[in-house]
């Protein structure tokens, strides 16, 4: 199975018949029939899928562990005690924040990049 990433998409060209009929009941990529490879938008579960379904070049690797990192840091900030939760950074507004709206704030900070994973700037 021959595997590239390119702009956020996922090109997969496929051995055989039975690789194409398991890629199809995925519902994440879609065919195209001239050039005979599947395509798809890069995300969690396709990579997944795509591990347990043949391995996964060294980008694809790479980047799934970003993904899972991301995605545990995220679920560490929110079972968090509301005692131990502190802003990521400062924050834009006049008043004071609630607990809950810290660290939904800091989710969303670690969700889109805009902090990295462990690091607190305050």
């Amino acid at each position: 199975m021959l595997q590239k990433i390119e702009n956020g998409m996922m090109f997969v060209k496929t051995d055989s018949k039975e690789q194409d009929a398991i890629i199809k009941t995925w519902r994440l990529m879609k065919k195209d029939t001239k050039r005979g490879y599947w395509y798809g938008l890069v995300s969690k579960q396709l990579l997944l899928n795509l591990q347990q379904n043949g391995g996964l070049i060294a980008p694809a690797k790479k980047l799934l562990n970003k993904m899972q990192a991301v995605q545990d840091a995220v679920d560490a900030e929110r079972v968090k005690p509301d005692e131990d939760v502190i802003p990521m950074c400062r924050f834009p507004v006049k008043a004071n924040l609630y607990k809950h709206q810290i660290r939904a704030a800091n989710m969303a900070l670690i969700t889109f990049g805009a902090v990295e994973v462990g690091h607190t700037y305050v």
